[in-house]
């Protein structure tokens, strides 16, 4: 563990919870925080019940029937965060003034802390974007590459990390080089042994997904980070399904960049999010947009990514908040909770679903909180229609012809009766 996570974890405290958030500039809490707050805190065991858990699916307004499970996309904010997004959006349409718009400057500060401590990073390390294609672009735009150059990336990234590498190669002439993995995967080598055999001198780059979302497909950060810098590369980590699914810490990761975006799983407002990049490499990092402010921001570390112009800073506040809620509930719980889940909804599915055949090897270590399979030989179009319609399920649900997919990721507003239902739903929709 690095010593900017050990130092976190100290300030947070094992039973600190979410303390801060009371104190922290707002007058915003969540209605049922006290009561989560105390049954967090109490004794360890308690999160394990669902008694716990249904408590605290009273921190999120989402509509009665439906099932959301769709947090490898978006997900609905709990009340303290989406209720601070209300607060200042009023206070700044009361007073748009630079005077009363100096606080957020400090604000903005805190939720740097708050998402550095959270990942084991610096503050000076962390610059807020509105998501990851944004973040994965400010590197992909910002390195200088020539034709003697060559990218390495996962054919299981997000298409915002892969098109933009293609399109950026055809302006500057460098080489992008894709690696397959196999989806059925037995061992660590398996994962790794593709990027070791096609990674050479003249790579720059390694741009992976820490997890994909095709196919839920953990990949080892820290091994892959060592690889790329075995051979001379930088390491970019899409962690849009990492951050606030797993405990991260980038320190000990190692890596050069990562990025992540604020509205899946750390539950966080919709165009607020950041992009890490280590100290190291920041000399190398050109900035893609240069407005007001940035001879003053380019002195603070990553900060001078961040220039982007007018923006609404209160849901940059909001992020961190988002970070609080986990810190109060606590990240491994969070993590072992969403497990739990998705391995319950695997297990109905494969019980009670026919023709269906999940993407990944289903051992752990290799899947994550994303579900995706295909179910042959129904109506795929039909299929998807009624299971949102008439079952209120919400995924990622569709395909064509005879074959439906589906992407199914649940999160801590999720119950296990829900797991099961959804399971018992889509059998009678194909």
């Amino acid at each position: 563990m690095s010593q900017s996570r050990r130092n976190f974890l100290k300030a947070v405290g094992a039973s600190a919870g979410m303390s801060a958030l009371y104190m922290s500039g707002s007058n915003t809490m969540a209605l049922a925080a006290g009561d989560v707050r105390a049954m967090a805190t109490a004794q360890n065991g308690m999160t394990g019940t669902e008694i716990f858990w249904d408590k605290l699916r009273d921190e999120f307004i989402i509509e009665k029937d439906l099932i959301m499970l769709n947090a490898a996309n978006m997900t609905p904010t709990p009340k303290v965060v989406h209720e601070t997004v209300i607060e200042h959006t009023r206070d700044m349409e009361m007073n748009c003034s630079f005077q009363n718009r100096g606080k957020y400057g400090g604000l903005m500060q805190r939720s740097r802390d708050f998402i550095a401590g959270f990942l084991g990073a610096d503050a000076d390390e962390i610059g807020f974007v509105r998501n990851t294609s944004e973040a994965n672009n400010t590197v992909i735009n910002g390195l200088d590459l020539g034709p003697d150059d060559e990218v390495l990336i996962w054919d299981q990234n997000h298409p915002c990390n892969n098109i933009a590498w293609h399109q950026r190669a055809e302006r500057l002439g460098f080489k992008v080089v894709t690696v397959s993995t196999d989806p059925k995967l037995n061992a660590i080598e398996d994962l790794i042994r593709p990027f070791k055999e096609a990674i050479n001198s003249k790579t720059k780059v390694l741009a992976f997904s820490h997890i994909s979302n095709q196919t839920g497909t953990t990949l080892p950060g820290k091994e892959l980070t060592q690889l790329a810098h075995a051979n001379g590369a930088k390491s970019l980590v899409d962690g849009a399904q990492t951050f606030g699914y797993m405990d991260i810490d980038l320190h000990d990761m190692g890596c050069d960049f990562y990025t992540s975006s604020g509205q899946k799983w750390i539950l966080g407002p919709r165009e607020a999010s950041f992009i890490y990049v280590k100290k190291e490499a920041q000399a190398e990092l050109w900035p893609n947009i240069v407005t007001v402010g940035w001879e003053r921001s380019k002195v603070n570390g990553a900060q001078k990514y961040e220039s982007l112009g007018q923006r609404d800073d209160g849901r940059l506040w909001a992020l961190g908040r988002a970070v609080e809620f986990h810190n109060m509930i606590g990240q491994t719980r969070i993590e072992e909770r969403i497990n739990a889940l998705a391995g319950t909804l695997r297990n109905h599915l494969s019980e009670q679903v026919r023709d269906i055949d999940f993407l990944t090897e289903q051992a752990d270590g290799f899947n994550s909180g994303i579900v995706v399979a295909l179910i042959s030989n129904t109506d795929a179009k039909k299929a998807a229609k009624t299971i949102y319609e008439n079952y209120r399920i919400s995924g990622a649900i569709g395909g064509n012809g005879d074959v439906l997919r589906v992407r199914l990721c649940p999160h801590i507003y999720n119950s296990m009766d829900q797991m099961e239902r959804t399971a018992k739903y889509i059998s009678l929709s194909i």
